[in-house]
């Protein structure tokens, strides 16, 4: 009887089909990652990175970053300065230009990924490596983010790729070209770029003491000149600081040294990444827990080829030092979904253990049939649903999600006839096949369809250009007690819009400002505003932000607050808020 994935592999005798299916996977990835990117409003930290740039081509300087005005160096430069050259190269400054240097080094993550499979084991371990890592959600979320972790996950892969491929050949160009992707990495997240990879090969340095070959003098003119050209850009802003009051080096120390030994946030139990990573892996949780319990029960450690026993003691070396750490958060332990990736390559094309991997495999089929199953019928059981939901959606997302759940539902409807064209399009057969087809399609849907077709129900841009319209001046827009980047990103005012946080500077707004000053807070926040201001002013709403389906606290919604006073109008300005980014 075959195996269930029957080695998880085509045959490598057919050279034309290895190739085809290599192609299908990388059109599949660019699909996946760069699909309506630009196509969702900025979300969560995107609109740092969004503001961040916006700002230094509006002050010129790019070794200071600011955010409405303020010093902002709580992250290193180089993710800026990756959107600032996007934004050069196509003059436009949007939500496209912020995610795309993440999509780009998704893809450069992904294929550091293949390539460590095929290196250190077979063409088969890096094909399915590659898929898994591509499909789980975790690497599509932040792949499809314009935050900085997409960029320091691929900088720690492209390391670790790179000590692979020149592991036998210890010379200067080989520790220069390492230390230099080490600090690249470092000036684009912080420190863990540096961490994670040394951390990595650790284990191969102690194997057969092959750390003896560090203590040679190119060894350390290579380090030198990786500490550089990590440190001159730091050097360079402090000594072209000019009245700039942030360190950058001040904030790397307080963000990667003092929260790793003392947090003072981010305080998650020590447990939490035993829960974070499967949620990242999702939808292969199932498969790396049976592949996992597998290998706790089955495998030998002294069976094992020198290369698994590298990414096993590599992987859990890397796991404690995150645990170890006092601050936690979900996307800390995004380094760890390649070594995740790699582990079930192995578990799938490796031999032996084929009834763990009947059960993975089934429990897998049947996650992804049922969710598959699940959005083919939502057309008929929505009419039903949306009466307890208290939603309306879109027609077409309705429509859409049926399609999806069809067509990931379509290579088992058909499996006696699709089989055969599926096998060789993503060069995998027996039962793997099928649900690597299916899972594109849940996650093509998910990301490229269903998340853009919500994108109706997003309120804070139409807030900002509703804003920008009504014709006011930057100095008669202000923010109560804490301003909001991406209102300011979206209204693109020219000039830093103030922030009140007292009786006093409301009235200073007031007299300079008159009737058509405005004040930007959540509506919770009206009556505490209204408490603060002088006896006999009055006031309403200009702009209120619109309220969603899945708010759950109406009070978090934007008002721009007007302001009626006595006071006197205040000078012109030399700019004004735009309705967009620039």
């Amino acid at each position: 009887m075959s195996s269930p994935v029957n080695a998880g592999v085509i045959s490598s005798s057919k050279r034309g089909n290895r190739e085809f299916s290599d192609l299908f996977f990388w059109i599949a990835a660019l699909i996946l990652m760069f699909w309506a990117l630009g196509s969702i409003s900025l979300w969560g930290s995107e609109d740092r990175w969004a503001e961040v740039t916006r700002e230094m081509f509006l002050t010129g300087r790019f070794f200071h970053p600011t955010i409405n005005g303020e010093p902002y160096f709580d992250k290193p430069l180089l993710t800026y300065w990756f959107v600032a050259l996007v934004r050069v190269l196509t003059g436009r400054l949007d939500e496209w230009t912020v995610r795309l240097p993440s999509a780009i080094s998704g893809v450069v993550c992904l294929w550091a990924t293949v390539y460590l499979g095929r290196r250190l084991w077979s063409r088969e371990v890096g094909r399915l490596a590659g898929w898994i890592l591509l499909t789980s959600y975790g690497f599509l979320f932040w792949a499809r983010t314009g935050q900085a972790n997409m960029e320091n996950m691929a900088a720690i892969m492209l390391a670790l790729a790179w000590y692979w491929s020149r592991r036998d050949r210890p010379c200067f160009l080989t520790y220069l070209v390492f230390y230099v992707i080490l600090a690249t990495g470092a000036q684009m997240k912080g420190l863990t770029a540096v961490a994670v990879p040394l951390a990595a090969v650790i284990p191969d340095l102690l194997r057969e003491k092959r750390w003896r070959y560090l203590l040679g003098p190119s060894h350390l003119l290579a380090l030198v000149i990786g500490l550089c050209i990590y440190f001159g850009p730091f050097v360079y802003s402090a000594l072209t600081r000019e009245g700039y009051e942030s360190s950058g080096l001040a904030l790397v120390f307080r963000e990667n040294i003092e929260r790793y030994f003392k947090p003072f946030d981010h305080r998650e139990p020590f447990y939490v990444y035993l829960i974070h990573l499967p949620t990242l892996l999702l939808p292969w949780s199932p498969l790396f827990l049976v592949g996992v319990t597998s290998a706790i029960f089955t495998v030998r450690w002294r069976r094992l080829g020198a290369h698994t026993q590298w990414l096993a003691a590599s992987a859990t070396l890397v796991f404690v030092m995150f645990t170890a750490s006092g601050s936690r958060r979900i996307y800390y332990i995004l380094p760890m979904l390649p070594f995740c990736a790699l582990f079930l390559g192995l578990f799938l094309a490796g031999p032996g253990r084929e009834r763990w991997k009947q059960v993975g495999l089934g429990i897998q089929g049947l996650l992804f049939v049922g969710l598959a199953a699940l959005e083919a019928v939502t057309p008929v059981v929505w009419p039903l649903a949306k009466r307890y939901v208290g939603t309306e959606l879109p027609a077409s997302l309705i429509a859409g999600t049926g399609l999806v759940g069809l067509l990931g539902l379509a290579p088992w409807l058909f499996h006696s006839r699709l089989s055969g064209p599926i096998e060789r399009i993503t060069g995998m057969r027996g039962r793997i096949a099928p649900l690597m087809v299916t899972v594109v399609f849940l996650m093509g849907g998910f990301f490229c369809f269903q998340k853009v077709t919500l994108e109706c129900f997003a309120t804070t841009p139409d807030f900002a250009r509703r804003l920008a319209s009504t014709g006011r001046r930057a100095d008669e827009i202000a923010f109560f007690e804490e301003s909001r980047t991406d209102v300011i990103f979206y209204m693109n005012c020219q000039v830093p819009s103030p922030v009140l946080s007292g009786r006093d500077e409301i009235v200073r707004f007031l007299e300079s400002r008159g009737e058509r000053g405005v004040i930007i807070l959540p509506v919770g926040d009206l009556d505490r505003l209204r408490a603060m201001l002088p006896e006999g002013a009055q006031g309403d709403s200009v702009v209120v932000e619109r309220s969603s389906p899945w708010l759950d606290d109406p009070s978090e919604l934007l008002v721009a607050w007007r302001l009626k006073s006595k006071a006197g109008t205040a000078s012109p300005r030399e700019c004004s808020p735009k309705a967009g980014g620039s």
